[in-house]
């Protein structure tokens, strides 16, 4: 019996013997993350020709660093990884726990993923980020926040691959899935239960409490230069259980909503891209070949089109790249008609990250959004979003600065406000979701949206 996928067959997966052998269990587990041996090395950092001798069991006494890099790579949990080292070992290995290494403590981490190659620009917020971690000796934490897409991951990844000689004791990554499809933000506790492992700490030494776990994790820290990422925070409360104390550790904390309640943190808020760098990512994506004939105004009009965004700016390159009879101009042609159905490239949508931003929000954010959106101006200042939501100047400054604080609103001059051009497409199609909506009221009167046949889409289910 078969599984069929876009691009090949896949067995069914059955869970391994007790008994299995190193190169059975490894093969399981990556056709379970329905992952080619090619993918699997790339993810891990590996030799494609390593992957491929340690699933043929041709490596007699294979290195440890290395089965811990596959089980990351291959997200296995505590018990899974515990017993991939424990085959890998051997049974004449030793039996010690926390030095899976053989050397007297555990294997150095280097979880930084794959920076992104087509990185552009930026150079002002790389020379801060390399600025703030000057000085060795004492702990920085870096929180970058922007909007969806706006490339918080790439650049803190960026960074931190420019970094790593300033923290020779590793670095570590870890996703928080704050804004991730069909996923809940993962649990502080469960974060630090990972890293703890992933810096020699098994299992039955890892505290059940929260607040220990931290202690713990602080400890094992003091004394390292490690740097660590955070990526995708939800909000400070996931954060901090997670801060370092050390003074040679350094945090580089990625999130939509701006962490400005963390102390001793700065903050550093990531805009779209410069038109010129926009379109030095557009055609790096999408190779020069695919634009050499393009006129130089179409291009900008291309990014323009994706709102400067740099996942909108990827997706539309990768769409024209990806379609050899296309040219720049029928690209913008399409992005003129429907720019957001057309910024979609396999699971990767401009639409799905925006609402993601949205799904996050309150019912009260919620209605404000859609209110605002569909009630305003291109700009406008705290007066008119008052009368939009049928409530006081005061109260709509205060609505306002909390769609500011997750980036789906901007703030063009004090007290004056827009939408970006993504976001404003975004609320248009949530308010024609529905087949048909009545009944707008105030704020304080209480937002109300009659649906009368329901949602068609996914974004919102909760509208009344």
């Amino acid at each position: 019996m078969t599984i069929s996928t876009a691009s090949r067959q896949v067995d069914v997966i059955r869970p391994p013997d007790a008994d299995s052998s190193l190169g059975t269990l490894l093969r399981t587990w990556r056709k379970r993350a329905l992952l080619t041996q090619e993918q699997l090395a790339e993810r891990a950092g590996l030799n494609v020709r390593t992957v491929r001798r340690l699933e043929h069991d041709g490596l007699q006494q294979p290195r440890i660093r290395s089965i811990l890099l596959l089980a990351e790579a291959l997200r296995l949990d505590g018990a899974e990884r515990a017993t991939l080292v424990t085959v890998a070992r051997g049974p004449s290995a030793s039996a010690e726990h926390d030095d899976p290494a053989g050397s007297g403590r555990p294997p150095i981490p280097r979880q930084l993923p794959a920076g992104v190659a087509a990185f552009v620009g930026r150079r002002r917020e790389l020379m801060a980020l390399a600025d703030y971690h000057e000085n060795a000796s004492t702990m920085t934490v870096v929180a970058i926040d922007g909007m969806a897409g706006v490339g918080k991951t790439a650049l803190a990844v960026h960074a931190a691959h420019r970094l790593t000689s300033r923290f020779p004791d590793g670095q570590l990554f870890v996703n928080l899935h704050g804004h991730t499809e069909e996923m809940s933000p993962v649990d502080p506790g469960d974060a630090l239960a990972r890293v703890l492992r992933t810096l020699g700490v098994v299992d039955e030494h890892i505290p059940e409490h929260i607040d220990d776990r931290a202690a713990l994790y602080r400890s094992v820290l003091a004394d390292r230069k490690i740097l660590i990422v955070l990526d995708n925070a939800a909000d400070e409360d996931q954060v901090r259980p997670l801060l370092p104390a050390g003074p040679g550790c350094g945090l580089i904390i990625t999130s939509r909503r701006r962490l400005i309640a963390l102390d001793g943190t700065r903050t550093l808020s990531l805009d779209v891209l410069p038109p010129r760098e926009a379109v030095a990512l557009f055609t790096r994506t999408a190779g020069k070949e695919q634009v050499a004939d393009a006129p130089a105004t179409v291009l900008v009009e291309i990014v323009e089109r994706c709102g400067l965004l740099p996942l909108a700016i990827r997706i539309a390159a990768v769409q024209l790249q990806a379609r050899a009879t296309w040219s720049a101009g029928h690209l913008l042609n399409r992005l003129t008609d429907d720019r957001l159905a057309e910024l979609t490239a396999g699971p990767h949508s401009v639409t799905a990250a925006l609402d993601l931003s949205y799904q996050r929000l309150s019912e009260e954010q919620r209605r404000v959004y859609r209110l605002l959106g569909s009630h305003v101006g291109t700009e406008f200042g705290a007066a008119e979003a008052a009368a939009a939501l049928g409530t006081t100047v005061t109260r709509a400054r205060r609505l306002l600065e909390r769609l500011l604080d997750v980036h789906l609103l901007r703030e063009s001059a004090p007290c004056r406000y827009r939408f970006h051009d993504l976001v404003r497409d975004h609320v248009s199609a949530l308010l024609h979701q529905t087949d048909a909506i009545d009944d707008l009221h105030g704020v304080d009167g209480g937002v109300r949206f009659r649906v009368v046949k329901g949602l068609v889409g996914r974004a919102d289910r909760s509208w009344v």
